[in-house]
């Protein structure tokens, strides 16, 4: 079930598609106000040691995923157990950033369009690219790495061309002292999205070489760290912190600001398919993860027999997980962080480091 092999840089590849997804699109440490960009700063390296915490366990246990370390380390029912709600865990989460696309995407462009037709179109791509299989889609991603790359920084240079920015939105800095900046780092801008890694954790035996999976990992989430820095601060310098905290998705109002000689003006377009690809990348990791952790916890010969019935089960739960686009950011920054991201993303695999490290000292 782990033929497929992929190498160090479509993991770095993406490692960082994923890690920008949603976040860049939602905004990150809106609670700090003209300070996120800190927050965003300190989160990516408190990131970056959740990361080595991941590839420890790995190295631990070579040519093993989460799912099966998990049976090994705390035994085989209760790892199970905790392996079954990890397995819910990548399909809520997968539903969730769906919902974030389906939004994005009736919101805008597609107005006379519904959830349901935006949803069934993403997941249907993102099946087809289960099915095509792993190797497949990371190479792809290795494309879509340049794509991306090459079209946020020409947002960049439109936006500083278009002199839109008002670095007055920063002061004064740290108004209201250290405080918010800190409760805005944790758990919220950790958990997302860079304690979302925990999805690699049933990836990176697929890596030809594991030693690469450290580095290869902590210069993604550092680059990824620095465009999610670089565009919270022009986010600021352009709206400001206020509109920030009143806007659905402040990276696309933001461009929608760009013009150049009334010639180049808003891209809005680029914004949105920069989202798509973003967005059907993070959905796929997540699938992937799914599929993977189903198979080997009910024992499937063929893990592409779970692509429908997981396929279904994400695109409802995009459905019916919050009846508005408000209660679902409400969810998303008010529950899911403590509820789930706190143990499952830090929580469970800090427990199997120590236990691990414990039994394999006696």
């Amino acid at each position: 079930m782990n033929q497929e092999k992929i190498n160090g840089f479509q993991l770095f590849s993406v490692i960082f598609l994923f890690e920008l997804g949603s976040a860049i699109l939602v905004g990150l440490a809106a609670d700090a106000q003209q300070d996120a960009w800190m927050s965003v700063i300190l989160a990516t390296g408190l990131g970056c040691i959740l990361y080595l915490v991941y590839t420890k366990l790995a190295r631990m246990y070579p040519s093993k995923n989460l799912i099966q370390y998990l049976q090994s380390i705390l035994g085989t029912f209760p790892g199970w157990l905790i392996g079954l709600a990890y397995v819910v865990y990548f399909i809520y989460i997968a539903s969730r950033v769906l919902r974030d696309f389906e939004e994005l995407l009736v919101i805008t462009d597609y107005r006379s369009s519904t959830l349901l037709t935006i949803g069934i179109i993403m997941v249907i791509c993102v099946m087809y690219a289960a099915y095509q299989g792993l190797e497949v889609f990371f190479r792809i991603a290795e494309l879509c790495f340049f794509i991306i790359v090459f079209m946020l920084l020409s947002l960049v240079i439109f936006e500083i061309a278009s002199q839109i920015m008002k670095w007055h939105h920063f002061l004064p800095v740290l108004e209201h002292g250290w405080r918010p900046v800190f409760k805005s780092v944790f758990p919220s801008t950790l958990t997302f999205p860079f304690g979302e890694l925990i999805a690699f954790t049933m990836l990176l035996p697929s890596l030809n070489k594991q030693d690469r999976a450290k580095k290869a990992g902590l210069i993604a989430i550092a680059l990824s760290g620095l465009f999610l820095t670089l565009f919270t601060i022009m986010n600021i310098a352009i709206l400001g912190a206020n509109v920030i905290e009143r806007s659905a998705f402040p990276f696309l109002t933001a461009g929608g600001y760009i013009d150049i000689s009334h010639f180049v003006q808003r891209l809005d377009i680029v914004v949105i398919i920069c989202m798509v690809i973003l967005g059907f990348v993070k959905i796929a990791v997540y699938f992937y993860c799914a599929m993977i952790g189903t198979a080997q916890l009910f024992k499937m010969k063929d893990r592409k027999k779970t692509i429908y019935p997981i396929g279904v089960s994400v695109l409802i739960s995009s459905l019916i997980i919050a009846p508005t686009y408000i209660h679902h950011i409400y969810e998303g920054v008010k529950i899911v962080p403590y509820y789930l991201h706190l143990p499952l993303q830090i929580a469970v695999p800090v427990l199997l480091l120590i236990i691990g490290w414990i039994r394999q000292k006696t």
